[in-house]
């Protein structure tokens, strides 16, 4: 199959790394790929793998937030009070130092988690969701609870149901994958409904439409400039990503330099920094 573009949603299961994943869908379908959020082997649920030129999207996708929910276990019982005042404690700004066998800097940095809610317990085991800001971890968040309620505590199971929207209901099986390649050439639209376009991979970024003479200017490296945006779509916020479409085409993502009111009142200077093209 030639080089093709696009964004797959795997359901990413127990066993494999992410690298691994996207190593094979690689070498499967030959093309670029990359992962966007890496799941540990044990971690199972959304993993967004980007094809060929849509992999330029990875360092803006990578910043997106994400559900988790997870199973973890106490050395003692915790009561329900307890738990959901904690959880409640939690919401909101929270402090972490990346565990060790991470690979980014060990540093105290802050996150957030949007929401943090208790969906079962039985004796020891407590079953919770999470929505949370990029870069969160999650045995780090049970390590800390473990601390406060002076337990010990391990996780269970974790698993990924929203990665920067992309919900587990989109996603697809590597066995459902595997099936459409082996297919591909009598059954070529299983293939076709798994690949989804890199228009579909930017759909919750802000964007603008520009005309056609700044669409050719843009796909050279040109700054988008006031005059030649049709249409502006989302929140577009000032040193922030937007997508920059021609027609219904994703042609490049670029960098605010204003937000959207200022956006359109200025008539002036550059408006949009174009950063990566996609054409």
């Amino acid at each position: 199959m030639s080089l093709m573009n696009g964004l797959i949603l795997i359901d990413k299961p127990k066993g494999p790394t992410s690298n691994q994943i996207s190593i094979y869908i690689k070498q499967q379908l030959n093309t670029k790929t990359a992962h966007v959020g890496t799941l540990d082997p044990k971690v199972t649920g959304v993993l967004p793998i980007l094809l060929g030129k849509t992999i330029k999207l990875q360092e803006f996708l990578q910043k997106h937030d994400k559900e988790y929910v997870c199973l973890m276990e106490t050395s003692k019982q915790i009561d329900k009070k307890t738990i959901e005042q904690t959880f409640k404690e939690f919401t909101g700004k929270i402090y972490q130092r990346p565990p060790e066998l991470s690979a980014v800097a060990k540093n105290i940095r802050t996150r957030r988690l949007y929401s943090f809610e208790l969906l079962q317990l039985k004796e020891n085991l407590i079953l919770f969701k999470t929505f949370c800001q990029h870069g969160t971890y999650i045995r780090k968040l049970i390590d800390d609870l473990a601390l406060i309620w002076g337990t010990e505590a391990k996780m269970l199971e974790l698993r990924r149901t929203n990665s920067g929207g992309f919900t587990e209901q989109e996603c697809t099986k590597i066995t459902e994958l595997q099936d459409a390649i082996a297919l591909k050439e009598k059954k070529p639209e299983l293939l076709q409904n798994i690949i989804k376009t890199k228009e579909y991979a930017v759909k919750r970024m802000p964007s603008i439409t520009v005309k056609k003479t700044a669409g050719e200017n843009i796909i050279k490296g040109a700054p988008v400039y006031p005059i030649g945006i049709e249409e502006l779509k989302g929140d577009i916020v000032h040193d922030k990503p937007v997508a920059i479409f021609q027609k219904d085409e994703l042609i490049a993502i670029g960098i605010s330099l204003y937000d959207k009111k200022n956006l359109k009142n200025n008539k002036k200077g550059i408006a949009i920094k174009t950063k990566k093209v996609l054409v």
